[in-house]
């Protein structure tokens, strides 16, 4: 029996018609949209819901610091494995930065090191914040949670060291400036992941010779999880008192949604389960693909192997029962 898809001569184990997704998480496996307050770190947030969850792991995707709100996406149980697939994701920011102020954190928490006098227009500021449009490099704030040999900078900069950073490609896809009511200006920023709002009020500030810090920011969405659909700790507080928790989690597929999917029969399923590969030689548009089981579970994702039409499992996210 020759594949249906590919033309090989073997049956094909992916199936054109994907089941009903099953967008009911099972268990404390998911993803929770949190609506970050000020004040918290990610890491706050994070053992505050792990002290509920009660044994599950918990994990954030893309670290908010104390000064900005929104969304923030938490990890529990299975969804843990994805988190890094959530980070990929663009960003959408709203930023307020007030000029004439510099701070060594880049922010309105750190220590003021300079504070000058703001003479520029609102042209002038309209220009210096559209140049940044499109691709460029930032060299992100000392004071950040980027490693360098192991250690976090900002535990560096909190001994006085300043390590040399290197400048990374970022983008930003659109500005969108909101109010000018010098010092401060307020903009939307939708931005590619490891853009640092800190560093771009910074080099704001820079561009304009007066210098510039960030003093508000919320996170507006971050890929597909946006701030109106995102729920507050009391919200998740009352739900785990009152057990329906799991209603207000998002299902781990919802992090892999940019990769194509493929469904399997039983005997396929459990392949995948205990490691082994499958063929087909279809060219499919993305290096992973999402394998649903016949229920609409999201079971695992594929990587290609070294064999042309061998397809590996990367990662399993549903163990066989026995």
């Amino acid at each position: 029996m020759s594949c249906a898809i590919c033309g090989a001569p073997h049956p094909c184990p992916f199936q054109l018609d994907l089941p009903p997704r099953a967008l009911a998480p099972r268990g404390l496996n998911g993803i929770l949209n949190i609506n970050k307050p000020q004040g918290y770190t990610s890491h706050d947030v994070v053992a505050v819901i792990r002290r509920m969850a009660r044994g599950v792991r918990v994990g954030h995707a893309g670290t908010l610091d104390p000064l900005a709100t929104g969304v923030l996406l938490v990890c529990l149980g299975r969804a843990v494995r994805v988190s890094e697939y959530l980070t990929e994701h663009a960003k959408t920011y709203r930023a307020r930065v007030r000029l004439g102020i510099i701070t060594d954190t880049y922010d309105a928490t750190g220590t003021i090191l300079a504070q000058n006098a703001v003479t520029v227009t609102r042209q002038q500021v309209k220009d210096a914040l559209m140049s940044f449009l499109g691709t460029s490099v930032q060299t992100p704030p000392a004071y950040s949670a980027i490693k360098q040999d192991g250690v976090r900078l900002y535990k560096l900069a909190r001994r006085g060291i300043t390590p040399a950073r290197d400048a990374r490609p970022i983008e930003i896809y659109s500005l969108t400036l909101r109010e000018i009511a010098l010092p401060d200006v307020e903009f939307e920023v939708h931005c590619s992941k490891g853009t640092y709002l800190r560093a771009l009020a910074h080099d704001l500030g820079t561009r304009l010779g007066c210098g510039a810090c960030l003093t508000a920011l919320t996170r507006l969405a971050s890929g597909n999880f946006r701030l109106e659909d995102a729920v507050t700790l009391d919200q998740v507080r009352t739900a785990f008192a009152q057990q329906y928790v799991e209603r207000l989690l998002h299902p781990l597929d919802a992090a892999l949604l940019h990769f194509q999917a493929v469904a399997v029969n039983s005997e396929n399923m459990r392949r995948i389960q205990y490691g082994h590969t499958l063929h087909c030689g279809r060219a499919y548009a993305t290096p992973l693909l999402r394998v649903y089981a016949p229920d609409g579970e999201c079971i695992a994702l594929l990587e290609q192997s070294r064999t042309p039409g061998e397809w590996k499992p990367a990662k399993v996210f549903v163990i066989p029962k026995e």
